[in-house]
């Protein structure tokens, strides 16, 4: 009878210890929560360890989730306590339990427990009743009028723009070229600008018998411009229309000009206004044979 009371006795002590054993082996009910029970296609929501029994203040490490998701939801960031994860299937969606590991603040020993399942449902964003193969390709551009038309358009616009052009240019003031006398004075007093403004001498009578020449060329027929000084005087004698006073002051002219051009002579500025004076007076004497000729 001792032997059965002492029999019963160790196996309800064994029975308490394993009862306890197993009570202090038990992982505690982790309580995890989600922001939001209903979101659309790729919105995100966050996944968030909410308590732990008998743990004020504690510490959480989640585990290594293969290819970065878990339950089909794709994990995009972590902080601590906190998932955010979304999902790009339509329907509800399931996080199953998920053992972590947590420890109290100020410890280094960590203990692992389980969070309980959570639910939510992912939305289209397609209107309801609405099928992905509904949705149909953009059309293409509307265009008002016909090619053909259009190229019509196109050409009558060139044609009036061309007669448009025609027009104007039958009523613009067409300027009269100038006269050979008139260029030729306006080179003469382009050489004496020239010379006022810092030019040099030799560069002034270069200027004033350049002009003569270039007159007696249009007016006279006499390719001046292109004979030595001694050949055109010897021209001159096959312009009947120049009298022998002009063919002599011609002479004196190009004389005085060879000799500041070629033999370095210094004129005056009596002499520079002299030979400026005797070529306009050329010219202005003469300005008439061009028309009579």
């Amino acid at each position: 009878m001792r032997n059965t009371a002492k029999l019963i006795f160790l196996i309800s002590f064994l029975l308490t210890a394993a009862f306890s054993m197993a009570e202090e082996g038990r992982s505690p009910s982790i309580k995890a929560s989600i922001n939001r029970k209903r979101i659309f296609i790729g919105d995100r929501i966050r996944y968030k360890v909410e308590a732990i029994p008998g743990l004020a203040a504690f510490e959480v490490k989640f585990p290594q989730f293969k290819d970065g998701s878990i339950g089909g939801c794709e994990i995009k960031d972590s902080g601590d306590r906190w998932l955010d994860m979304t999902s790009y299937y339509v329907g509800k969606r399931k996080i199953p339990s998920i053992e972590i590991k947590y420890r109290k603040k100020g410890e280094s020993f960590w203990k692992a427990g389980l969070t309980n399942e959570l639910a939510f449902t992912v939305e289209s964003v397609l209107p309801k009743g609405m099928r992905l193969y509904d949705i149909k390709d953009i059309k293409g551009p509307l265009y008002p009028f016909s090619l053909s038309k259009l190229i019509t358009w196109i050409i009558v616009s060139f044609i009036i723009l061309w007669m448009s052009i025609k027009i104007l240019k039958m009523f613009r003031k067409k300027t009269p070229p100038k006269l050979p006398y008139e260029t030729a004075l306006d080179e003469l007093e382009a050489a004496g600008g020239q010379f006022s403004s810092g030019g040099g001498k030799k560069e002034y009578y270069v200027r004033i018998s350049d002009a003569i020449r270039r007159y007696i060329e249009m007016v006279f027929s006499l390719r001046a411009p292109e004979m030595t000084t001694q050949e055109f005087l010897m021209s001159l004698n096959n312009a009947p229309e120049l009298s022998s006073g002009y063919k002599d002051s011609l002479k004196l002219f190009m004389e005085a000009c060879d000799l500041v051009k070629f033999a370095k002579h210094t004129p005056s500025a009596a002499e520079m206004d002299s030979v400026l004076a005797a070529a306009r007076r050329f010219i202005e004497e003469t300005k008439e044979a061009y028309v009579h000729i």
